[in-house]
């Protein structure tokens, strides 16, 4: 019995949707699956190779040949359209089309073929794709592979799209996926291709009062950091986290990314402004991929020193984005001894199972993994028994209540208690005051960060040889 391509395709969709319990709202189904009249509209101009173009005969003989491409998606277009305008989208499709063509020249590619104004196919050598694209098994499998869609995402994403007046960052979302030549795909083929392009969407909310002037002001931080990241203007300020009970001395020092001030700025931009906002636009994997890289070469400049680096829940998985950084970690264990990776935000991780994956990849490779603001009053305790972090890191609540009351020291003491059964160090960040150290000593403290830290410690340390 022979089925056609989109009765095939129709099928899998249901399947998937049975899986998943639910799958993609209509809004993202293939228009094959909708049969929408407006099926039109998502009209798959297909251009020819730009640098190859096939003959009769390769085309015939490609009838039937599959190949593997790089499809690069537009993840907020929608938002763009919705925030800046139609127009400005278009701008923003047609930018990412002549980059593709001058990233195409510089790899050697065969061709591009724009599928719709939010997806587009990038056909490249062989010799430069060939492995597996299961991004499980990275870096060792698919190092080619992976490093060609590192460089993609990040040539492509790196530059605001400027037009009007107006300049916005694009979200992009790639992979591999094998199919015919571009002259080949029927509809049902290009449709299925669409959907398996399009990341599960986050919330759209710009129906939301005031939603578009919040957009507009979120990406105008996102173009100033992506520009600091262009200029690299990028530096750390550093806090130690030390050992309570030995004078003070450091266990490792976490670097706070923050950004120099422009011609019309007076003051730093720091991680705390402008983190908030890339997290909103789904843009901070990105900036995490330049942060981490950055901190990796710290750590060959001072061989002796440990680092930790802070990343978002957006970036607590294991993809292409990773493929670098990985490497270095494999060729430079020395590196990854020394390198402590905080998680931020893990209380909003949504992909559990990808996030306990990442954790376990990179502690296999000898780094430390820290939960940070444990107890802020949004934890996700299943995160956290799943990540099996080495290091947790006390939200600095505990440590302002402690001072005030009996009821905050013992909150801190059981605090301490519960957390030594899920990591093997506990960290009370919130030291300022000199009488800090003793609090948390009393309450069972092994390490203590703050801006106060050193001055508290030393001073503690001087009453007890005084006394």
């Amino acid at each position: 019995m022979k089925f056609s391509t989109e009765k095939v395709v129709a099928a899998l969709y249901q399947l998937t949707s049975w899986l998943t319990g639910g799958g993609r709202s209509l809004r993202w189904m293939p228009p094959s699956l909708m049969k929408s009249r407006t099926r039109r509209c998502h009209a798959q101009e297909v251009l020819r190779p730009r640098l190859r173009i096939p003959t009769e005969t390769t085309i015939a003989g490609l009838a039937t040949h599959r190949r593997t491409c790089a499809y690069v998606f537009i993840a907020n277009l929608p938002h763009l359209a919705d925030a800046y305008g139609q127009d400005f989208a278009s701008v923003v499709s047609s930018e990412l089309q002549r980059r593709l063509s001058v990233h195409a020249l510089a790899v050697d590619a065969t061709g591009i073929a724009r599928l719709r104004t939010d997806c587009f196919l990038l056909w490249v050598d062989g010799a430069c794709v060939c492995g597996a694209s299961n991004t499980s098994r990275l870096p060792h499998e698919s190092h080619l592979t992976s490093f060609v869609i590192e460089r993609l995402l990040a040539d492509l994403s790196a530059k605001p799209v400027r037009a009007g007046g107006v300049a916005a960052m694009m979200q992009l979302h790639s992979d591999l996926i094998d199919v015919r030549s571009p002259e080949q795909l029927s509809t049902s083929e290009m449709d299925f291709v669409l959907w398996t392009a399009q990341p599960f969407p986050h919330s759209h909310e710009s129906n939301a009062v005031g939603w578009a002037e919040h957009y507009r002001a979120d990406m105008e931080v996102a173009v100033r950091v992506s520009e600091a990241l262009l200029a690299e203007d990028l530096s750390f300020s550093w806090q130690s986290v030390v050992h309570a009970a030995r004078n003070a001395s450091t266990f490792y020092r976490e670097g706070r990314v923050r950004i120099a001030p422009n011609c019309c700025e007076r003051m730093l931009l720091t991680q705390e402004v402008f983190m908030p906002c890339l997290r909103r636009l789904g843009l901070a994997r990105a900036f995490d991929r330049v942060a981490v890289l950055q901190a990796l070469s710290a750590l060959r400049l001072q061989t002796s020193a440990r680092f930790g680096i802070s990343i978002f829940a957006q970036s607590v998985k294991i993809d292409h984005w990773w493929a670098s950084i990985l490497s270095a970690l494999d060729d430079e264990p020395t590196l990854a001894s020394r390198l402590v990776i905080e998680i931020r935000d893990y209380e909003t991780l949504s992909d559990l199972e990808a996030a306990q994956y990442f954790c376990m990849q990179m502690q296999s490779r000898g780094c430390r993994i820290a939960l940070c603001n444990v107890g802020g009053g949004s934890d996700n305790l299943t995160a956290v028994q799943l990540c099996k972090p080495d290091i947790v890191k006390l939200h600095a609540s505990f440590m302002r209540c402690a001072r005030n009351s009996a009821f905050g020291r013992e909150c801190l003491r059981a605090t301490i208690s519960l957390c030594a059964r899920l990591a093997f160090q506990v960290v009370v960040d919130g030291v300022e005051r000199k009488d800090d150290v003793e609090i948390a000593l009393g309450a069972g403290a092994q390490f203590l960060q703050g801006y106060g830290v050193r001055a508290a410690t030393h001073y503690a340390s001087e009453q007890a040889l005084s006394g």
